[in-house]
């Protein structure tokens, strides 16, 4: 009996460390894969420390198995992982408390950037707005974006990104057009099976559709179409996707790679709006497309109320597997679609309070170190936007540095996932988690090589 007692022991000894062992090894493979260097060393330090023990296990297994001190160290190991691996209740959410506020869209730095000096609009928006005076004569003194003469120029990834933009303003014509007159309408149902379907085809990362809201629209457009035009949109409901950034593309941020990237998911997310839009409408349903540099709407905002993440310190979409690692197309349309009930996931919220890795990072400093609070009724960040833009016209690029080193913009794969799981369980785990990637990657991890195919003399 003492001896099976024993052997239990020793079984599960060596179960745990192995296990261990084998997630070390899978870490290593995965970080090679990725081109994590840094990380590759300190996890092969790792093995070898855990290696080390395993082999003192085994050799010295037979002696070990019957004493006291064995049996303590190894529940002390068992509860150790338990406790960090347990789920814990999430009290942390970005729950609306009362409606918020409409925005003006005169007043996000695209529109101000588009003021021409001298004319009418910009007289009249600095009448209206002189605390604004100060910060947009910085970012006018500055080169601008994809500005040849800025500091992170790359002749061809900046004309690159200039022709994904030309294209996105091409389909700016197309977001919305005549409905068709249908006889019978297609069910609503099997309407929404097949977007889902064919949205996730045409590459989207995730899809949903949520009822379209007025604090989602902006009050007044703010950019050369429709400046100090009331926004009126009387659409029922909202479909919200993402597309997926480039990993590389990101990491290189603040560099060249990173605009080059945005651009071109701005196009992509802007060519499936303008199709599901065509779509509904041939359909018989009143349907618009919000694409880069035509919006009527706030797509964070929506995406969140869609159930398609949080906003985090950043103020941007969080995606539960890709972080903020995406740009957002969205369609609003009269079409009843079905609705899912949304049960909001507060785990990122929660792992951002404790991160601030973005704004650790940011080169502009931009982003706030201190906890969210409510901001029209709801728990949210705010982002100093005059900052960010003013960093964006020195360097040339839209810099990209906190979407970058953000834990959850790591790849979408089983290592990653493992540790996002847990860190949506455990605060515990979040923790242990903020500590390793740091660790790994590096609270401030240098900006990576331009892809090779970038490379081009």
């Amino acid at each position: 009996m003492i001896q099976w007692f024993d052997t239990l022991w020793a079984l599960l000894a060596w179960l745990l460390l192995s296990g261990i062992l084998i997630f070390t090894i899978y870490a290593i493979i995965q970080s090679w894969i990725e081109k994590e260097f840094r990380a590759v060393k300190r996890l092969v330090l790792t093995f070898l420390v855990l290696g080390f023990f395993h082999a003192l296990l085994f050799i010295f297994l037979p002696d070990w198995t019957g004493d006291w001190i064995f049996i303590l160290y190894v529940l002390g190991l068992l509860s150790l992982l338990i406790l960090i691996l347990a789920p814990w209740p999430v009290k942390t959410g970005s729950t609306l408390t009362e409606v918020p506020p409409r925005v003006d869209e005169r007043t996000i730095m695209f529109s101000r950037s588009e003021l021409e000096p001298g004319s009418d609009r910009f007289k009249e928006y600095y009448q209206n707005h002189p605390e604004h005076v100060k910060t947009d004569n910085e970012f006018r003194s500055s080169p601008g974006l994809l500005d040849k003469n800025s500091l992170f120029y790359h002749p061809l990834l900046f004309s690159a990104a200039e022709a994904s933009f030309f294209t996105v303003e091409a389909l700016q014509s197309k977001t919305d057009g005549p409905v068709e007159n249908m006889e019978s309408k297609t069910d609503p149902q099997n309407m929404w099976r097949f977007i889902n379907s064919w949205a996730l085809e045409m590459d989207c990362h995730s899809i949903a559709v949520t009822l379209l809201k007025p604090e989602h629209l902006y009050t007044v457009g703010g950019r050369r179409h429709n400046y100090n035009e009331i926004v009126e949109n009387n659409h029922s409901h909202a479909i919200v996707f993402t597309v997926e950034m480039d990993a590389d593309r990101v990491a290189a941020s603040p560099r060249a790679p990173i605009i080059q990237e945005s651009s071109y998911q701005y196009l992509k997310a802007g060519m499936v709006a303008v199709q599901i839009a065509a779509f509904l409408r041939k359909n018989g349903f009143p349907a618009t497309a919000h694409i880069d540099g035509k919006y009527q709407v706030r797509c964070p905002q929506i995406a969140r109320d869609a159930g398609l993440g949080e906003l985090g310190r950043m103020s941007l979409l969080m995606t539960p597997k890709l972080g903020p690692r995406v740009r957002i197309g969205v369609v609003t349309t009269s079409a009843p679609l079905p609705l899912k009930k949304i049960k909001p996931d507060h785990s990122m919220i929660r792992f951002c309070r404790i991160c601030k890795k973005c704004a650790d990072t940011c080169p502009s400093q931009a982003l706030s170190f201190a906890h969210n609070e409510s901001v029209g009724g709801e728990m949210q960040w705010t982002v100093n936007q005059e900052k960010c833009f003013n960093y964006w016209c020195k360097i040339g690029t839209d810099c990209g540095r906190c979407i970058a080193v953000c834990p959850f913009s790591h790849p979408n794969n089983l290592f990653h996932n493992i540790v996002r799981f847990f860190i949506k369980t455990s605060p515990i785990f979040s923790r242990l988690a903020l500590y390793l990637d740091n660790s790994l990657y590096g609270r401030k991890p240098p900006s990576r090589d331009l892809p090779k195919w970038m490379e081009v003399d």
